[in-house]
């Protein structure tokens, strides 16, 4: 049995663009149909939610110890960071955690639990961005946040036990995009050598007004907690006023993706981002760089709705897991 699934992880984190494409079963998930019912009804996807309903979500999590846990906030501009080390070593990896919520949502309690239960699991150090956020700073702040403190964790990683020779970035959603933007500043401004591998999770790569591009965004519109409204509403937030085609706002609009570090694109079958996602994992290969790519069936955004101890939150971990290791031992 256990050759069986080592067998089947293989096949699955070789898996080519072409059969990412093939997610298209047209049937949901029945755990995360009754989540979408009840749990994640009026949660920030939901076309209802304002910036306030958002902000003020609770999602329930597990605690974890607060020793395991420090806060700074670095460079001149006071960028919050969190630094997360259960493990209390040294010469570990880092990954550096941009977390979701449309550019409009602070690091909030359940994502700081999952950059713990990450460092743990990854046997890494996890320092979380909190990044400023939309309405009150909108376009390019979160970007030169996330930039900066890309820049700073590199310089200084090591004082937390970090080995910055050994760098992932990971963005879940609005952080995927950000964790693909700061990938190509980093490329554009020669300092990219460190990053071994970046983690995008059903990614945001495109400006959400060109949203027409994307069969996912008609199919998905509404109803799969991620939604057409939300994503225009969101962008509307945070960069009201830039070229639709600005690649630091969509990444998947660079013309040149050469160069660039490995990359592991996450997508989910009932996402109205899945196709954008798709599409720059495509285009990330084109370009000669090194993807992995996965599309969970029946899933909606971010694989949310789903128990904790489900096959496909472990597959997901497995499929990062094994990446890291591949790109961290060549």
């Amino acid at each position: 049995m256990k050759t069986l699934v080592l067998l089947l992880l293989a096949f699955s984190i070789s898996l080519s663009i072409v059969q990412a494409q093939t997610c298209n079963t047209g049937r949901l998930n029945p755990r995360v149909a009754h989540a979408l019912k009840t749990v994640l009804h009026d949660l920030p996807g939901s076309p209802t939610a304002s910036v306030e309903k958002i902000r003020d979500v609770r999602i329930p999590v597990s605690t974890f110890p607060q020793t395991d846990m420090q806060m700074l906030k670095v460079t001149t501009d006071s960028i919050p960071i969190q630094i997360f080390n259960p493990l209390h070593t040294t010469g570990l990896p880092i990954i550096i955690y941009y977390h979701p919520g449309g550019f409009v949502t602070p690091l909030l309690p359940f994502m700081q639990y999952e950059c713990w239960r990450q460092a743990k699991a990854f046997k890494a150090i996890v320092i979380a961005v909190d990044y400023r956020i939309a309405p009150e700073h909108p376009f390019p702040a979160a970007v030169d946040d996330s930039y900066n403190a890309f820049k700073w964790i590199s310089a200084n990683g090591q004082m937390f036990g970090g080995d910055t020779a050994k760098i992932i970035l990971e963005g879940l959603s609005a952080g995927g995009n950000l964790a693909a933007v700061v990938c190509q500043k980093v490329l554009i401004e020669g300092i990219s050598g460190h990053i071994k591998l970046q983690v995008l999770n059903c990614p945001s790569t495109d400006n959400a007004r060109n949203n027409a591009r994307y069969k996912s965004f008609q199919q998905y519109a509404s109803g799969y907690f991620q939604t057409k409204a939300f994503s225009e509403y969101t962008i509307q937030a945070y960069a009201p006023s830039e070229h639709l085609n600005n690649p630091e706002i969509g990444p998947i609009n660079r013309k040149d993706l050469s160069g660039l570090p490995p990359a592991l694109v996450l997508t989910a079958e009932f996402d109205p981002l899945r196709d954008e996602g798709q599409k720059y994992a495509e285009r990330l290969q084109r370009a000669g760089v090194h993807v992995w790519s996965h599309c969970f069936p029946g899933q909606i955004h971010c694989l949310l709705g789903l128990p904790t101890n489900s096959a496909e939150l472990k597959l997901a971990d497995e499929l990062l897991l094994s990446t890291i290791e591949r790109v961290l031992n060549r």
